[in-house]
């Protein structure tokens, strides 16, 4: 992946996953390149800027959207 910015931040590797899940449904890559952090020596100070999804420059207004929209959409449906 060339020109990889942070597209978005999240508090959770949940919320971070399911991101990405639904981006790649979507037919967008992604990198979660803190995936892996969640080790025996783990300092939660590590992630006092959350959880970070990089994606193409390119694709970051398109990636805003569809996290903005799938955001919206959960707010007016909780269940």
């Amino acid at each position: 992946m060339a020109d990889l910015v942070i597209v978005a931040r999240f508090a959770s590797r949940p919320e971070c996953i399911i991101a990405q899940s639904l981006l790649s449904a979507e037919g967008i890559e992604t990198l979660m390149p803190d995936f892996n952090v969640l080790m025996a020596d783990y300092d939660p100070s590590m992630m006092e800027h959350g959880w970070r999804l990089l994606g193409r420059a390119d694709d970051a207004a398109r990636i805003e959207r569809i996290l903005r929209d799938a955001q919206a959409e959960a707010a007016r449906d909780p269940d």
